[in-house]
């Protein structure tokens, strides 16, 4: 019998009487909870609890305590009331709900339609999948604290970690901007360390290695090759770029906007040992890594090639060892940035005295069906 209809029992005969007590109370001592009675404060409080949740929707009052319980551990000495304020005066109560997953999606999308490079999109897809397999529940949930015990676990070196957590970072500040967090108060991500490491010198290859890779290469390799060692190119550049951004009458080669990543014209310059190896197919048209369908695909032919000639292969020595070495031939910061479209600290930070002036000069001696360059 609950406490809402409690009732004085009547009845006409000491035996019926007898009979419902006996009921009630093997009820109470089988501890059926409608059968409780409350009295004196115990049942004030009760009902002065029942209609105060009733001007909230009447959830289940074991429901609230818990809650209530499961907030104070997290909040100690300061009160729901405070907390409820300070959460709402900061736009909490604007906090609109997704999934990790679901924030990830919109912010792909919002990057394809804002036409952001391929690069970045490249690298927040990659690098957010990683974070969203990891982290579950609420993205307000999640501290700096869990944010950098992730990134430290992370594999690979000091710079992989910063560029997961500039990713994250960037991650963050979408949910932020949509109102998935509140956007007056400092996201997670904001606090996160980054490594800034000195980290190793960029790896390069020899001149011996250059030598082992470019001769006896296949036709339809030759001309990606080349343009990588001799030019700086991004490898998402070669990969996009066409026959006609080779100006052999100029001596240079005029990438787009649509093809750089950092979505500025370049001019790269068409150098002499360049030139012979893409001599043989002058006339030819359309794109110049049209057997690849990825640049990733085309980054794995190199590695098979190097692996044929007992060359190890190197990330990004392809690249690396082309502005080393024009540095140390010409020795000019500023031109070397703007060939490779890189900023002038990065070039002097990164790349300056990781070879000789005697390599570099060998370096650009490297021509077809030539020895190795004394």
């Amino acid at each position: 019998m609950s406490l809402d209809t409690r009732r004085r029992l009547r009845f006409n005969k000491y035996a019926k009487a007898y009979s419902k007590a006996e009921e009630i109370a093997t009820e109470l001592s089988n501890g059926r909870k409608d059968a409780l009675f409350l009295s004196g404060d115990e049942r004030r409080i009760y009902e002065a609890a029942v209609e105060g949740l009733g001007k909230v929707g009447n959830p289940a009052l074991d429901s609230v305590v818990r809650e209530y319980v499961a907030a104070k551990e997290k909040l100690g000495d300061t009160s729901l009331v405070e907390a409820a304020s300070f959460f709402k005066t900061h736009g909490g109560g604007a906090v609109k709900k997704a999934t990790l997953a679901e924030i990830r999606k919109k912010l792909l999308e919002a990057l394809e339609a804002d036409k952001r490079s391929e690069y970045h999109i490249r690298d927040i897809t990659r690098h957010t999948k990683r974070f969203v397999e990891f982290f579950s529940g609420s993205i307000t949930e999640i501290t700096t604290s869990e944010l950098n015990e992730w990134l430290r676990g992370l594999p690979g070196g000091g710079r992989n970690r910063d560029n997961h957590r500039d990713s994250i970072h960037n991650f963050f500040n979408f949910a932020k901007s949509e109102g998935y967090l509140p956007k007056s108060l400092p996201a997670a991500s904001e606090e996160t360390k980054r490594v800034n490491e000195a980290g190793t010198d960029n790896e390069v290859f020899t001149v011996e290695e250059a030598h082992s890779l470019l001769q006896g290469a296949q036709d339809w390799m030759v001309p990606t090759l080349a343009i990588k060692l001799f030019s700086g190119m991004r490898s998402e550049e070669v990969h996009r770029m066409d026959w006609a951004a080779v100006r052999f009458d100029q001596d240079a080669i005029i990438l787009s906007k649509a093809i750089t990543k950092t979505k500025q014209r370049r001019m790269v310059p068409l150098l002499p040992n360049l030139k012979l190896w893409l001599l043989p197919y002058k006339g030819s048209t359309g794109r110049i890594a049209e057997r690849w369908v990825s640049a990733k695909t085309m980054c794995r032919a190199w590695t098979d090639r190097a692996e044929n000639v007992n060359v190890v292969y190197k990330k990004n020595a392809m690249r690396n060892s082309y502005i080393s070495y024009r540095l140390a031939d010409i020795k000019n910061i500023a031109q070397v940035a703007l060939e490779s479209g890189n900023s002038p600290g990065i070039i002097q930070r990164d790349y300056l005295e990781l070879v000789t002036e005697t390599d570099a000069k060998r370096w650009f001696s490297l021509v077809p069906g030539g020895g190795l360059p004394e």
